[in-house]
């Protein structure tokens, strides 16, 4: 297994990256719109028009929808299901079509944290954390944290991986906007809800810049189902 962990690391050079603390927390006050989806709203600081595409039925309180913007910028927003807010480890288990109910013993103690928590084992997981003469277990549990890591963040995630907190949530951001064109958020409210965000460009000559993607951040939080339709949006000035 230790030899087994250092070859994952030259086949996917990028499980060896672990996140760090992001250290750029300023956001733009561009004029954007605010955008309501699936019981949660957001700002964009982006006014052009866009489209957008989901499935045809879904329910109100889950699902996804992607929105592609006329000035360049594509947002992919997934929000689970309620019984799939448990986590990534715990999810990977339950799963009866992927046939991992094993791996309970295998991730042991990881199932019964929070998914914030589960997502950070799988992140910090590096060749380097598994010892050769450790004991078998834990180097088992590190090992498929490993397969893991290089099988769910493979975009981004070798540009660089940050973590971010906020007042009313935290998470971990994969990718660097300044060198890659798309960068996933993984985003966990205080109640342990869990939403993912995926922001990217789709022309050559426009970046994302880390300001964008803190205004999203900021301004993402819970609204009552209740009181907006599933694709309401509206105009929407700069951030406080």
């Amino acid at each position: 297994m230790f030899f087994a962990a250092r070859w994952e690391g030259r086949k996917v050079p990028a499980v060896k990256v672990t996140p760090q603390p992001l250290m750029d927390y300023s956001v733009s006050d561009a004029p954007g719109r605010e955008l309501s989806y699936f019981g949660y709203s957001f700002q964009v600081p982006w006014s052009a028009g866009f489209k957008t595409k989901e499935p045809q039925s879904h329910p109100v309180e889950s699902g996804w929808v992607k929105l592609t913007f006329e000035s360049g910028q594509d947002l992919f927003l997934v929000v689970p299901a309620a019984e799939n807010q448990k986590g990534i480890l715990s999810e990977l288990v339950q799963d009866q079509s992927l046939r991992m109910n094993n791996l309970r013993f295998v991730f042991a103690d990881l199932m019964d944290r929070s998914a914030y928590d589960q997502v950070s084992a799988v992140l910090n997981t590096t060749p380097s954390t598994i010892r050769a003469f450790g004991p078998r277990a834990e180097a088992t549990r590190a090992v498929t944290l490993l397969t893991v890591k290089a099988i769910a963040f493979p975009l981004g995630l070798g540009t660089g991986a940050f973590s971010f907190d906020f007042p009313d949530k935290r998470g971990f951001q994969i990718g660097d906007p300044q060198k890659s064109k798309s960068v996933q958020l993984e985003v966990f409210d205080l109640s342990g809800h869990n939403v993912e965000v995926i922001c990217a460009t789709n022309k050559d000559s426009l970046r994302l810049t880390q300001a964008e993607l803190n205004r999203i951040l900021k301004t993402l939080h819970t609204v009552p189902l209740d009181s907006l339709s599933v694709q309401a949006t509206r105009e929407n000035a700069p951030p406080n």
